[in-house]
């Protein structure tokens, strides 16, 4: 008991040292735990988000994009495929299923995605309440969209503050069926037959009195005549392996290309990689710099401690037990500016997940993991170790020449 009292006399007697030695290495403890877990939590959560898209196919352009628009709902003008491309794969022996996907729409800030049955009920998760939509204007909503079944909505084509962007007020659709939350961006989404949404657009452009045909047609304008629609892109379900790379080696030309959504997300990954690789320098570099830092600060708590050290040794208390004391203290301060490094970095990740999440829609999983325990007792050892330097140093010296250096 006394030893603690000791201890705390000590560490409230030199505050201002015990203050920077907790503030330099919670900084540095924080900003490595947040890059990790950050940078950990992306890669899963983009990964869980995908994978229920084994195979995308679109028109020709950037792989990224199609990915990103299809998969992760960003709103971006996909150029269109021929609706007989759909027709194909689900008459293909090598698929178990192919749906389309159609954007263009929005309600409250939401897309408005046309599909078919076979997506609601395979890859968009299961409903929680109603059914699946089977009459035109009808309507699935995703978990988080704010709707009810019985509720009525019209769709705005293009987004607010958009140029072009207007409201189609003739047209109202009905919500029959809520989605199960699945922490991805569908839980924003509002999904209707898709053919509802092609009678919807070719009404609109009778009334400007522009031709409905596949010419006149913009990215992901869904507005085509109905001898020949399209979609924005198609998923696929292949039966096998096998399947998965046959198809995506034979929509793999002039017209449309087939990707894996899943290998789209590596090369990105890689790209990510680089920047964590520049971060972790970065991490490096400030952690050297605060060990220095740390280093004279501590030979600064000790300078200020060393007459008192000097006085208890003459008097005749045990080197060894002055060491403990000291180097106690220190350890306490390194422990609790650990503690501290730990709950800032993972308060900041946590934060910096959610607002990813909400501007990229799907769930960023936060968890300290076996790897992230063994980086904060590396710290901790280091830190310990650095502390026995200087005290070491101390350690060594006569208690008669320093109170005469003191005088």
């Amino acid at each position: 008991m006394l030893y603690f009292k000791l201890l705390w006399l000590n560490l409230y007697k030199n505050k201002f040292g015990s203050l920077m030695i907790v503030l330099l290495i919670a900084l540095s403890v924080g900003l490595s735990i947040c890059l990790n877990l950050q940078e950990r939590a992306f890669r899963e959560g983009s990964a869980a988000a995908a994978e229920r898209f084994d195979l995308v196919i679109g028109a020709p352009g950037s792989e990224t994009q199609l990915v990103l628009s299809s998969v992760f709902l960003q709103p971006a003008p996909l150029p269109l495929i021929p609706v007989s491309h759909l027709h194909a794969l689900q008459q293909d022996p090598r698929v178990a299923w192919a749906s389309p996907l159609a954007f263009g729409d929005f309600t409250k800030g939401m897309p408005i995605v046309g599909t078919d049955k076979n997506f609601v009920l395979n890859a968009a998760n299961s409903l929680i309440s109603g059914r699946v939509f089977a009459e035109p204007f009808e309507a699935v909503a995703g978990a988080n969209s704010g709707y009810a079944i019985g509720d009525k909505f019209s769709p705005l084509h293009g987004q607010i503050g958009e140029e072009g962007a207007h409201h189609h007020k003739h047209i109202e659709y009905e919500v029959v069926g809520i989605r199960a939350q699945d922490h991805s961006a569908w839980d924003h989404a509002v999904l209707v037959p898709l053919e509802t949404l092609w009678q919807v657009h070719e009404h609109q452009r009778e009334e400007k009195g522009q031709p409905s045909s596949a010419s006149a047609a913009e990215p992901n304008d869904v507005a085509h005549s109905h001898s020949e629609p399209g979609v924005s892109a198609i998923v696929v379900k292949p039966k096998s392996i096998a399947a998965a790379y046959q198809l995506r080696s034979q929509y793999r030309n002039e017209q449309t290309q087939g990707l894996f959504p899943a290998e789209v997300l590596v090369k990105v990954y890689a790209l990510l990689g680089d920047a964590k690789q520049v971060l972790s320098w970065v991490a490096v570099v400030t952690q050297i710099l605060v060990a220095i830092a740390l280093l004279m600060i501590i030979s600064l708590y000790l300078k200020g401690q060393q007459r008192q050290i000097a006085a208890w040794r003459v008097f005749g208390a045990p080197r060894g037990k002055i060491l403990w004391l000291i180097w106690g203290g220190l350890f306490m301060l390194i422990t609790l500016s650990v503690l501290i490094g730990v709950g800032a970095g993972y308060g900041a990740a946590l934060l910096i997940s959610r607002q990813i999440g909400m501007n990229s829609g799907f769930l960023l999983p936060l968890s300290l993991r076996a790897q992230d325990i063994y980086h904060i007792l590396l710290i901790l050892l280091s830190a310990g170790l650095m502390a026995l330097i200087p005290l070491l140093r101390l350690y060594g010296r006569s208690p008669i020449r320093i109170l005469r250096e003191q005088d």
